[in-house]
């Protein structure tokens, strides 16, 4: 059992805590964390957090700091003792009533190797919580839109974020799974200079297998409940139909939107169905103003989809390309983000991306490019909602194969995937 002392030391009125923890070898678990008394503690950490900065995750990932959190589970930035790179941990209650993680292990599996996605280094499972470990990646795109000065992206920000975003939805839908939750935050650029331009997608915890094991659309259900966050869902979402592929694509475009406008008509509404009613309503030409004329194109081909029509990905990549290349836009163009700072003291460039800094690292700091990374967006944002479904029309949510999932099922046993440095976007991964 873990033992935890409190000392309250009263000076001119105020209150000074001091909090120190000691390991018990009655522990069942004293071989997968480790106290380092020598570790300060982050003011966002609290005693009820699944883990505090020192610990040792499977006497491999030792963590540094918690960077987000919610009902969902909780982010921390790990060190690897192993590799000596900084990762991402991400973890679940053992209690928790919504277990979300085996998902994520899944769809995360099936893409290594794709671009667009955080190398998966290692999970497993206590009796306290289970875990993921995965590539830590930088700012995530609805905090740097929030940190321009519109609170906007310009068009070249937003087409070539855009087509990236298109290319990693194209990726998930071909190894046979919906993401269910695109939005802003659900996305990252990396945060090392060799892919602080790459767009990362993250978080696959309410993904779905719409294929069968013959690669088959699966029958739609005749209610589904609600998935997703309610500014970027689709009115199919809303209705609490099935949703398919094409319900991330109208995530994607309300994402644009947002993008270039800096809000959506709907931005200010909490309640769930005035949204979907104002959705249905609204007439979404009039959300093009600040995008080309080719997007009515997008508009007019997702209106067009339905559960079973695949979407053309390669039609919808072309209006990208083409209204890049019409206005000039190249793609080694600075980002929004990339423009405002410059050091004069040196010819490098500082810039707010996540990956920060183009000069040396300091000896011995293992924070140097770290700049708040978050590779999980604002987990309190995601709205999960599941509408009660009739009797009889509930089915199967997922249909996973077992080889994936064993590594969650092991009841501990760690499984580690390819962690070596120098994998670049692209690069065939060890999925481990």
């Amino acid at each position: 059992m873990m033992v935890v002392g409190l000392i309250l030391l009263c000076r001119n009125n105020k209150v000074l805590t001091f909090l120190w923890l000691l390991r018990y070898s009655g522990d069942s678990n004293a071989s997968s964390e480790v106290i380092n008394e020598d570790d300060s503690f982050y003011v966002n950490m609290t005693t009820e957090d699944l883990l505090q900065p020192g610990h040792v995750v499977k006497e491999r990932w030792k963590v540094v700091k918690k960077i987000g959190g919610g009902g969902f589970g909780e982010i921390y930035e790990g060190l690897d003792l192993v590799t000596k790179e900084l990762v991402a941990l991400k973890l679940e209650s053992a209690k928790q009533a919504k277990q979300v993680l085996k998902m994520e292990v899944a769809v995360l599996k099936k893409l290594q190797g794709r671009e667009h996605v955080c190398r998966f280094i290692g999970c497993g499972r206590n009796d306290r919580f289970n875990y993921v470990v995965m590539q830590l990646q930088g700012k995530n795109l609805a905090e740097l839109r929030r940190s321009q000065p519109r609170g906007a992206y310009s068009l070249s920000t937003t087409l070539r974020l855009g087509l990236q975003i298109l290319k990693a939805i194209e990726s998930i839908h071909e190894v046979g799974f919906l993401h269910r939750d695109i939005k802003p935050s659900n996305f990252s650029m990396g945060r090392l200079s060799h892919n602080c331009r790459s767009v990362y997608m993250l978080d696959f915890g309410l993904a779905r297998q719409y294929v069968t094991a013959t690669g088959e659309v699966r029958p739609p259900r005749a209610a589904a409940g609600f998935r997703g966050t309610v500014r970027y869902a689709s009115i199919n979402a809303h209705k609490n139909k099935e949703m398919g592929r094409h319900d991330d694509l109208w995530s994607l475009f309300y994402m644009l939107v947002e993008f270039v406008n800096g809000q959506l008509p709907w931005r200010k509404i909490k309640d769930k169905e005035q949204v979907g009613v104002m959705k249905e309503k609204y007439d979404h030409r009039l959300l093009l103003k600040h995008l080309p004329s080719d997007f009515r194109q997008f508009l007019d081909h997702i209106y067009a989809l339905d559960y079973h029509i695949r979407p053309d990905y390669c039609m919808l990549s072309g209006l990208f390309e083409r209204c890049m290349k019409r206005r000039g836009i190249k793609e080694n163009d600075p980002y929004d983000w990339e423009k405002h700072y410059t050091d004069n003291s040196a010819t490098t460039t500082v810039t707010t991306s996540p990956a920060v800094i183009s000069k040396p690292p300091l000896a011995g700091s293992i924070l140097t490019f770290v700049d708040k990374p978050a590779i999980i967006k604002d987990l309190k944002d995601k709205t999960e909602i599941s509408t009660p479904v009739p009797p009889g029309t509930h089915g199967t949510d997922n249909m996973l194969d077992d080889n994936i999932m064993a590594s969650f099922e092991d009841h501990g046993e760690n499984e580690t995937g390819g962690v070596k440095e120098g994998h670049l976007q692209g690069e065939p991964r060890q999925a481990g």
